[in-house]
């Protein structure tokens, strides 16, 4: 049996209620043995449906509605699985219709069959029958709005004039009851939109208006229509209205904001922005939402910096104990890379809420990017105290510990991670295992580390930090080479910007003594970082050497020697000016 379409997933939506809420209604006489076994049977095919076991109930439904072809309850739940098996067979397509019609006719007042046939026709572009059917729905439901608009809606689409002018009369029937809205008016305007009948679309947007003079909303709406036909005298003075009525209207400000920067007026947008911002009685969530989509708008333009963070000012300096305006300032100063001055917001919005669990793997990330170790220490430290089984933060504090060369403690830290993870949380066991497996070479353990590089990739194949350090590390052993160049392959087709596995990818095809394809790839490592280390320059000459180029490989050794001038083995390798085997 086949899953039912996305498509008719949604028409079934309307139809909640099933022939089981709708109740068994039979037609008054004697029943014969075929209708008492149909009957039978359509109840184990609702039971069958109930449980989800759709091949059953469909098999059954077929077998009551030969036994009862009468019977339009047995139709119309028939009628269900023939259309989701119909996708490719139009046969099936016109029997489930049929089907669902019977039912329909018999059953006018049914509004979720009758709903679920109107939009089925409406998909086949059946459009007299949708339309006879929701003007049937609509006639004995007026108070359904959800009716009303269907029906008005495909008088809209197509037909005649006096179609589309049925539909405008729906629409103010509605407006009638119910009163001006935006909605409403909108429904309206984009039918006059389609028939390019701007003097209409805007006569709406006045009526809006005017019904309610003082509403903000609608003085906006008005502004956005009349902006929208280029009519900008007219569409300032709603949006100067919409401000005047409502100071405190994050609305009001940020769409006469807009209105200039459509103008292409960046001043203006910018005055319209600040002056949104520094409304004291607008709450802070909208002037959040307000900062988040001026950020997006001027982004692109790094001028525009100084201008966001005087915004970021204003706004702290009016609520300096909001965690959000300094957690939203923080990830923006991230985005920028004014990563020191992200700490200190980061460390504002967790004075403010210390339970913010992101927020402290995010200032401890931050202090680690700009290498104060001791201050990732200390955040790492003072999370434990709200989240102490948070095992993230514990593979980070060993990490941390690895960097200063204090093995053991990190090794300890891993185990605690470890046994703080669950079982099923695959992806940070394999970076712990990973973690370890550093840890352990760096401690001259080679054979240990590899095993634990080896359960780091059971558990995730595609962790390149691990295929990338266990590639390099049996590359500098010199052993697996054919495994190193799977590994660091897999690693860079998954991120091929990535400088630190291009270098590992040219120090395997350097061990493999493929030296023109190594300097190939040392070549596209250089030019993916303005960072030029010494363990690149160093491999980078080495493999100029070793490929017929030694002055190019002088000069990559005296520049990673100014880097690491007590290295022994390069000031050697610059000295005689060529390569020695560690």
């Amino acid at each position: 049996m086949k899953k039912l379409p996305l498509l008719i997933l949604a028409i079934l939506a309307l139809g909640a209620l099933s022939a089981i809420a709708a109740g068994r209604q039979r037609q008054a006489g004697s029943e014969t043995e075929d209708t008492r076994k149909a009957d039978y049977i359509y109840l184990e095919a609702l039971r069958a449906k109930s449980q989800s076991n759709h091949d059953a109930a469909f098999a059954l439904l077929q077998r009551a509605h030969e036994l009862n072809p009468a019977d339009r309850e047995i139709g119309v739940e028939l009628s269900t699985y023939l259309l989701s098996l119909s996708q490719t067979d139009s046969a099936l397509l016109t029997s489930s219709m049929a089907l669902l019609r019977d039912y329909c006719e018999a059953n006018p007042t049914d509004i979720y069959y009758g709903g679920r046939y109107a939009m089925l026709n409406e998909q086949l572009l059946n459009r007299d029958e949708a339309l006879r059917t929701w003007k049937r729905l609509h006639t004995l439901y007026p108070d359904r709005l959800e009716v009303t608009y269907r029906y008005a809606g495909a008088l809209a689409q197509g037909g005649t004039q006096a179609d589309r002018d049925k539909a405008i009369a729906v629409y103010d029937s509605v407006e009638i009851a119910e009163g001006k809205s935006i909605p409403l008016s909108s429904k309206k305007i984009q039918l006059y939109y389609s028939l390019q009948d701007t003097a209409s679309i805007l006569a709406e947007a006045d009526r809006l208006r005017n019904s309610a003079p003082r509403n903000v909303d609608f003085q906006v709406f008005s502004g956005d229509i009349y902006s929208m036909f280029g009519l900008n005298d007219q569409a300032k003075q709603f949006y100067d209205s919409a401000c005047i009525l409502d100071p405190s209207s994050g609305l009001a400000y940020y769409s006469r904001a807009q209105f200039y920067h459509t103008l292409g007026d960046s001043a203006a947008f910018n005055r319209e922005v600040f002056q949104a911002l520094e409304q004291k009685n607008l709450d802070v969530e909208t002037k959040l939402v307000i900062l988040r989509s001026y950020i997006q708008e001027m982004f692109n333009d790094s001028a525009n910096f100084p201008r966001i963070g005087q915004l970021f000012d204003v706004l702290i300096d009016q609520h300096p104990h909001e965690h959000d305006i300094h957690d939203l300032y923080s990830r923006y100063l991230i985005v920028t890379k004014d990563y020191s001055k992200a700490a200190e917001q980061t460390e504002r919005a967790l004075d403010l809420d210390p339970a913010d669990s992101e927020g402290w793997e995010m200032l401890t990330s931050l202090y680690l990017q700009v290498d104060r170790l001791d201050d990732a220490r200390q955040a790492i430290k003072r999370s434990l105290r709200y989240y102490p089984d948070n095992s993230r933060q514990y593979l980070v504090l060993g990490s941390i510990y690895d960097q200063e060369g204090q093995r053991d403690k990190a090794a300890a830290e891993y185990r605690h991670a470890l046994s703080l993870t669950d079982s099923t949380d695959v992806s940070q066991l394999s970076r712990i295992y990973g973690a370890m497996g550093d840890n352990l070479y760096a401690s001259e353990q080679a054979d240990s580390a590899f095993v634990y590089y080896q359960k780091s990739l059971l558990y995730d194949p595609d962790n390149t930090l691990a295929l990338n350090n266990c590639a390099y590390y049996l590359a500098c052993e010199g052993r697996d080479l054919d495994r190193a160049l799977e590994m660091i392959e897999k690693a860079v087709g998954a991120e091929p910007e990535n400088a630190t596995s291009m270098d590992t990818y040219a120090w395997v095809l350097f061990k493999r003594k493929d030296y023109a394809k190594a300097r190939e790839i040392i070549d596209r490592t250089l030019s993916l970082t303005d960072e030029r280390s010494e363990e690149i320059l160093e491999h980078a000459g080495d493999i100029y050497f070793m490929d017929g180029d030694p002055d190019g490989a002088l000069r990559f050794w005296k520049e990673a020697l100014e880097l690491a001038p007590d290295n022994q083995l390069l000031a050697k390798k610059v000295k005689h000016k060529t390569y020695f085997f560690k």
